[in-house]
């Protein structure tokens, strides 16, 4: 037994039941084995493992879905069942899921339309309250013979005012109510910005059973040879 972090390519690894894979494996030696793969293809049924070279046809063996690779074992994976003997030939970042975690890290964060509108208004506001300063300086220190630094404190006095402090708080109270409504709705939303990113949603793109359906899958439709039937029924008004 030795730390997983000591694992390198080319170390012949002993699975058994309840393990966690190491590093991505090349079975060699399977009794009736299986790995929980959730985190990287979405199936909630583990996978049975076998020994036998993948036919490819055609292309690059990296084409081939994860899921189809039934002679791998992947790193943080879990042996669902059985036990087996494999070799390493990919650790750390090298691994599938250490290439899932390096593009996950480098997403770029992008801002709402709304937090962009208001950085946009933000520009112009600072723009105009400094001119509004500037000026404020200039009639008192020439029209009204003021002391440079009672000018320039009347002259910061009026750029602190201008300021719209409640904006924040607006915006805030904005996202908030759409919160409440969204609960109402038993959405939870976890990031305020994020009520404004759901509004502006028009398609959403998922292969994961059970992601939208919370793993209740109910008939809507069905077709014949004749004919096409569809079922206009709430899924949670029908018997399971």
């Amino acid at each position: 037994m030795v730390p997983g972090t000591e694992v390198v390519p080319g170390d012949l690894v002993v699975l058994d039941t309840g393990d966690r894979v190491p590093a991505d494996l090349r079975m060699v030696e399977v009794v009736n084995l299986a790995c929980g793969e959730a985190a990287l293809t979405g199936e909630s049924v583990p996978i049975e493992k076998t020994i036998d070279a993948i036919d490819i046809k055609g292309g690059s063996p990296e084409q081939t879905p994860l899921g189809d690779r039934h002679n791998m074992a992947f790193s943080a994976t879990l042996v669902a069942q059985g036990s087996g003997k494999g070799i390493a030939v990919a650790t750390g970042d090298f691994t599938q899921i250490g290439t899932i975690n390096a593009l996950v890290s480098t997403v770029e964060e992008r801002r709402t339309d709304v937090l962009e509108q208001i950085d946009y208004i933000s520009k112009w506001l600072a723009f105009f309250i400094v001119l509004a300063a500037l000026a404020t300086f200039f009639v008192a220190f020439f029209q009204t013979d003021l002391p440079a630094i009672e000018s320039v404190s009347i002259a910061l006095v009026c750029a602190v005012g201008m300021i719209p402090e409640g904006l924040e708080a607006i915006v805030t109270l904005t996202y908030a109510w759409a919160v409440s409504n969204m609960a109402q709705q038993n959405a939870i939303i976890r990031a305020l910005p994020a009520v404004e990113t759901l509004g502006s949603v028009t398609v959403i793109c998922s292969d994961k059973t059970g992601t939208l359906t919370q793993n209740k899958m109910s008939l809507i439709a069905f077709v014949t040879s004749n004919a096409h039937y569809r079922i206009d029924v709430n899924s949670t008004d029908r018997v399971n």
